[in-house]
This record gives structure tokens, C-alpha cells and sequence, in this order.
């Protein structure tokens, strides 16, 4: 049986990822959860999990995933981790990769896909998705040998821009989740990304380069 951890700011997604792992027929056993970098590492070091499964962001906490990775393997250098995260993105691929983990995987990963996922980090193999496969091949196949900002329409996920212009038009993250049916961490997660990659400050600036970039639908 592979013991693992879960480590996750939304308790809604640790809830549904016991409710997932409960239904291996014992393959799998969550030991123990956490909500923070600050206490995954006291757990790691009170009781070491097979494979810790760890959210690469962390709302609102000193240490983020891939922090508390980076440290955890200082530590315990044959611990396998396993990072999950809302974006795919090369460069972040590349910096969960850097930091040590074993495995990064897109948080719409499949039942099946994670539990593959699990079992290649366990025996001490990499692991992408099938979602950060994609992206890692098409950087390495890509003419430019170093990572080049992306053009407007790709910069941001399908998802993203499903979020930015009701973000950018003032509407609150729980109408946006009840909108797109997706918790409000999710929404939240999503807002901390197009800020970033648009480097908005506000709302405001979020719909001006919406406009700018021929994003903005209707008027």
C-alpha cells in the first residue's frame, strides 16, 4: 500500500481527492493532510509519506509549493513529490521540475492519470500529465531555444480568459465561481495568474489589456 500526504489551501479539493483515494481498493492511503508549506513541513518531518501530492500554490502563506518542495527535499532528499497546480505553464513546469519534484500535474488530471502519476513518483520516475506533457513537448520542439513570451491570445489559459473579463467588468469571485462552476479558491487562483501575466494591478488595467490585445467580447 502506498502511504501519501496531500497538501492543499482549498479544503474542498483535499476533501475530494480523500473521497477519490478511499475508492483504490487499498492501494493508496491518505495519512495525512495539511493546509499550509509551514505545516507540511512539521508533518513531513513527524511522519514521511511515500509521495507527498502538493498544491504549487499556496493562497496567503509564507512558503508556496514550490518553496516548500524545494525545502522538503534539503531535508529528504529521496522524498517524492508530487505538484499540482491550476496553470501549466512552461515556466512553471521548468520551476517545480528545478525545485525537485518528481512529478507536476494539471488539477483537472484524470482519476486515473493521478494514480499513475503516484505510482511513477513512488518507484522514483518523473511524471507530466498528459496537459504538461503537451506543453513541455511543444517548448522543446519550438524553434526558439529559450522561453519567449507568449503572444496575447496565448498568454493565458482558456480558463483565465473565461475569468478575466467578468473580473476586469467588476463582477465578485462568487459570482464568477457560480458563473463558470468552480470553487472560488479556483476563481481566486485563476485572478492571482492573469494578474501576473498581464502584470495588471487592478481590474481596471485587467480590461485595458484585454482591449488592447483584441480580447474584450462586445462592447
Amino acid at each position: 500500500m502506498l502511504k501519501i500526504a496531500l497538501s492543499d489551501d482549498q479544503e474542498l479539493f483535499i476533501e475530494s481527492l480523500c473521497a477519490l483515494f478511499a475508492n483504490t481498493g487499498g492501494e493508496v492511503e491518505v495519512i495525512w493532510t495539511a493546509r499550509s508549506g509551514e505545516e507540511t513541513l512539521e508533518k513531513v518531518r513527524e511522519q514521511k509519506p511515500d509521495v507527498l501530492v502538493l498544491d504549487y500554490f499556496f493562497k496567503g502563506k509564507t512558503l508556496d509549493g514550490g518553496e516548500t518542495c524545494r525545502l522538503l527535499l534539503e531535508e529528504f532528499p529521496d522524498l517524492g513529490v508530487l505538484l499540482l497546480s491550476v496553470s501549466c505553464e512552461m515556466t512553471v513546469i521548468r520551476d517545480a521540475l528545478q525545485k525537485g519534484a518528481r512529478g507536476y500535474a494539471s488539477k483537472d488530471i484524470s482519476k486515473g492519470e493521478l494514480l499513475r502519476g503516484i505510482r511513477a513518483v513512488a518507484q522514483g520516475e518523473y511524471f507530466l500529465d498528459q496537459t504538461s506533457m503537451k506543453e513541455t513537448i511543444q517548448f522543446i520542439t519550438s524553434a526558439q531555444p529559450q522561453l519567449q513570451p507568449k503572444p496575447p491570445k496565448s498568454l493565458l489559459t482558456p480558463r483565465e480568459l473565461d475569468v478575466a473579463q467578468p473580473y476586469a467588468m467588476g463582477k465578485s469571485v462568487r459570482e464568477i465561481a457560480e458563473t463558470l462552476f468552480i470553487s472560488e479558491d479556483t476563481v481566486e487562483s485563476h485572478i492571482k495568474n492573469i494578474r501576473s501575466k498581464t502584470n495588471a494591478t487592478s481590474r481596471y488595467e485587467a480590461g485595458e489589456w484585454l482591449k488592447k490585445n483584441e480580447l474584450w467580447i462586445g462592447h
